[in-house]
């Protein structure tokens, strides 16, 4: 086995014997070996080609077999990647129940619908193929930052269960969970690739008390949970002057002086009703306050435009700041996620 170039060239001392490749190499040869030099059509057998090849190379593989449509293909993989380059006209899905082997065959149709409705939320079949079920959250934030919750304050595993964020936001701000409530009402009825939702975990976010009742009916038809923030955003969680001194302290590498948990304080006391709509009644600013937007200024004016808030960045470190030294600031959440999880 050569390169093209080193073939052209003949230099031979770039010639590696077969033995020597992987042993991915000489089955795709086999694999190629049948498919271009047999003239009749053929029934091609093909048992997980990822399991010996780099994804992109496994497919290339099936691309090069779509260029030989006179033979039948029948190919077992767990690769999202492969079923997407593939296209197959049929899916047969295997499931382990019960000590028995089931399948079930797979609309296509519905499975090309599927990867246009994933579209629409942002995320992509690879981000929910494999997973027994979907815990769906508001946004890339939290599917970082509530794992790592369940994981120090509460003796659940996630197993088979995804954390997944609506991330296409566009202009659906605060309107993500009627698309994901959508695609469960047009796939509802059929065998899909998708996997069941478990639950939502949605921020309140200014939702009026209508609005969330009607998001719990859509979600308890379609037999799933969801339970909403009692704060505005999963940020207001975060709003703990030490933890924000720290997390500064540490971005910030160009201060003379460290900056202390009371002048954090002190700058909450003055600014946060800059961001509390003036319409709120709630006496908690903690729960009504724009906790995003709030922390931006904050970050921005402290460290004199050196450190810019970036949610899914800094959110994560006050959430590990929190989680070690004042964990009780996120037992609400910790709450809500047992509450969703438990069977």
């Amino acid at each position: 086995m050569w390169s093209p170039e080193a073939d052209q060239e003949d230099i031979k001392d770039f010639a590696l014997p077969l033995s020597q490749c992987g042993t991915g190499v000489s089955q795709v040869f086999a694999i190629l070996y049948v498919v271009i030099t047999t003239s009749e059509s053929q029934v091609i057998i093909i048992d997980e080609p990822q399991s010996f090849l780099h994804p992109s190379a496994a497919k290339k593989l099936i691309e090069i077999l779509k260029e030989f449509p006179q033979h039948q293909y029948f190919i077992a993989t767990h690769s999202p990647q492969i079923i997407t380059a593939a296209n197959p006209a049929t899916i047969v899905q295997l499931s382990y129940i019960d000590g028995e082997t089931k399948a079930q065959i797979i609309d296509a149709k519905q499975t090309a619908q599927l990867r246009s409705l994933l579209d629409e939320l942002g995320v992509s079949l690879s981000d929910v193929f494999g997973a027994d079920n979907i815990l769906w959250v508001e946004g890339p934030t939290e599917e970082k930052c509530f794992p790592l919750i369940l994981d120090k304050l509460t003796d659940i595993k996630l197993r088979g269960t995804q954390i997944l964020a609506v991330q296409n936001t566009g202009d659906l701000e605060g309107k993500h969970a009627d698309l994901v409530f959508d695609i469960y009402d047009k796939l509802s009825g059929g065998n899909t690739l998708f996997p069941a939702a478990i639950g939502f975990i949605l921020d309140e976010e200014g939702r009026t008390q209508q609005k969330k009742d009607d998001l719990k009916r859509r979600s308890k038809k379609n037999g799933n949970k969801l339970e909403f923030l009692t704060r505005k955003l999963y940020e207001n969680y975060l709003l703990e002057p030490e933890a924000i001194a720290h997390v500064i302290n540490q971005e910030d590498c160009s201060r003379d002086q460290p900056i202390y948990e009371n002048e954090i304080q002190s700058w909450l006391d003055v600014n946060k009703n800059q961001f509390i709509k003036e319409t709120s009644e709630d006496a908690d600013w903690l729960k009504v306050v724009d906790g995003a937007n709030l922390l931006k200024k904050l970050f921005s004016e402290k460290t004199d435009n050196k450190v810019s808030f970036i949610k899914t960045k800094h959110s994560y470190e006050l959430t590990e700041w929190l989680l070690k030294n004042k964990s009780d600031s996120l037992q609400e959440i910790a709450n809500l996620l047992i509450k969703i999880l438990n069977p």
